[in-house]
């Protein structure tokens, strides 16, 4: 079954890729001091929000709620880091009596820590950029094409699991540049058009920002979703959405 067939038997429309808010750094201690990787990458894993981070995932809440809406959710999913958890807690925590709760669920490759070594590297080197700037390095597609191809699959098995449950969205949280390239693999994956996944290769995705993939009925959308130079409290029909 393709992916948009499952999509359409799930009633899934909308699968939103979130970064997580600003985090504390990794610590004084460079990666090269460490004993070996796994040594610095589980440091990573508990990583905090600080208290910018906590400010800008509440200021997100604002799009996230409106724009997107808690209850439309079937699942919410996250990385097992604790910074895109607690980006998730603050940006999408019931507040409100009589609507509806909606379940976590974790999909351990939305962190890449030991599962895409080839894209861990990239990042190391050029950091936080558009997916234009990673393909233009050697292997740079492939090695964001291959980690993508996996989130995709742990997706797929999870959504087996939670198609039953009301709603037509799912939101994922994660990470840097591997949010995008997870989005373009379910844009490939769902045949959008040539100019839609363009326009993913250039979304520079910032702080507690998403990229929204949309398929309904037929229509296919990519939306960036944030409140960067937003003044007004109506944040569902501005253009910075587009």
């Amino acid at each position: 079954m393709s992916l948009k067939e499952e999509l359409k038997k799930a009633g899934l429309t909308r699968v939103l890729f979130i970064r997580h808010a600003n985090a504390s750094p990794l610590g004084s201690k460079p990666k090269s001091d460490f004993h070996n990787a796994h040594d610095w990458k589980q440091n990573d894993q508990v990583r905090p929000l600080t208290d910018k981070g906590k400010e800008q995932a509440e200021e997100a809440r604002r799009w996230f709620i409106e724009g997107v809406g808690l209850a439309n959710n079937k699942v919410l999913v996250s990385s097992g880091a604790r910074r895109a958890a607690e980006t998730l807690q603050i940006m999408a925590e019931k507040r409100e009596s009589g609507t509806a709760d909606v379940s976590i669920e974790m999909i351990p490759s939305l962190h890449p820590a030991g599962i895409a070594e080839p894209c861990e590297l990239l990042f190391d080197r050029i950091n936080y950029a558009p997916l234009t700037r990673y393909y233009a390095e050697e292997g740079g597609a492939k090695a964001l094409e291959d980690y993508g191809l996996i989130v995709l699959g742990e997706f797929r098995e999870m959504l087996a699991r939670v198609s039953s449950k009301p709603g037509d969205t799912i939101s994922m949280f994660g990470h840097a540049v591997f949010m995008n390239a997870a989005a373009m693999e379910f844009a490939k994956a769902l045949d959008f058009p040539a100019k839609d996944i363009k326009n993913l290769t250039e979304v520079a995705l910032g702080e507690s920002e998403g990229i929204s993939i949309e398929c309904k009925e037929g229509a296919y959308k990519v939306l960036h979703m944030h409140t960067r130079g937003l003044a007004s409290s109506n944040v569902t029909g501005h253009p910075l959405f587009g």
